[in-house]
């Protein structure tokens, strides 16, 4: 019993007549009739009645039991099918934080899901500590941070650097080398963006200190920016991506905080498998880097 048997006695009874069921196979009167016929050998028993002259078919009893045995088993043929195609597919789960999933890595991810069609990517969008965790236990193959937890069976790769902005509305009165004590925290649509931003933050500003507006991802700044005076930190990656809206605008600080710098998460014991995957993300992303002018591939002195 083969594919091309069931699939042709399903057609015969789809269509009503075996004249039909060859034209929408594509293949002879004759071709259908001789798998109908290897069919019935096969199963000791006659599918049709043939009565000469007559052009709709007519399925024995036998035939009539034998139709929905035969949608399963054509069911199950393609399910097997496609198996076998899941199985020279590999996939590979991302969790990074948002500014990353949202705007860094956006061109990086289109161009690797269009290069490596035999990857079956998937993004997810967490919290730094959740993402560590995810990398853990091996829920995402790969983690991009922005602060360094430590955990036992987690390697933890710094790959690239961005700086950090002064992003506020162009009729703004701010300036390159802006001093930090002339921009008040009244004004501040707050984002957090890491320890280390955080501690350069409560340098110049006092926590106690209210913010006009706190928001938790880069893609909501651009919604409260839109009055002069308002005023945000943002990395480089964020300010490129809104720079689509012609009203913002970015200046250096006169004391800036450090370069931000992304952390590459990995389990200490990938499987065989997955260390080739990554490393050919790990690939792709190196090269984004280079390609990319507003970011920089680390080096040891960003520590510093």
């Amino acid at each position: 019993m083969t594919y091309e048997q069931i699939e042709t006695f399903l057609a015969v009874i789809s269509y009503g007549s075996i004249s039909t069921a060859a034209k929408k196979l594509y293949v002879s009167q004759s071709t259908v009739s001789s798998r109908l016929q290897l069919l019935e050998e096969e199963l000791e028993s006659p599918l049709i009645t043939r009565n000469r002259g007559q052009r709709s078919i007519e399925l024995t009893p036998y035939g009539t039991a034998f139709v929905s045995i035969a949608s399963q088993w054509a069911a199950l043929w393609k399910d097997t099918q496609h198996l076998k195609t899941l199985s020279n597919i590999q996939p590979l789960t991302v969790a990074s934080v948002d500014a990353i999933n949202n705007f860094t890595f956006v061109p990086l991810f289109n161009h690797f899901v269009n290069e490596h069609p035999d990857i079956s990517l998937t993004i997810r969008t967490h919290h730094s500590d959740e993402i560590h965790g995810l990398v853990e236990n091996r829920t995402a193959d790969l983690g991009f941070v922005f602060s360094q937890t430590r955990y036992p069976d987690i390697v933890s790769k710094p790959v690239y650097r961005e700086l950090m902005y002064l992003l506020c509305h162009r009729a703004s009165p701010y300036h390159n080398d802006m001093p930090c004590e002339e921009l008040r925290p009244e004004d501040e649509i707050f984002i957090r963006w890491g320890q280390d931003v955080q501690e350069w933050h409560d340098m110049h500003w006092s926590p106690d200190r209210y913010h006009l507006l706190t928001v938790n991802t880069g893609s909501m700044l651009q919604h409260y920016l839109n009055k002069p005076g308002r005023w945000a930190v943002a990395p480089i990656s964020v300010i490129h991506a809104l720079h689509a809206d012609a009203e913002l605008v970015h200046y250096t600080f006169k004391d800036p905080p450090s370069p931000r710098i992304c952390y590459m998460l990995t389990n200490r014991y990938p499987n065989a498998r997955q260390s080739a995957v990554i490393r050919e993300f790990e690939s792709d992303l190196l090269q984004f880097i280079t390609d990319t002018p507003h970011i920089c591939e680390f080096e040891e002195w960003m520590l510093g």
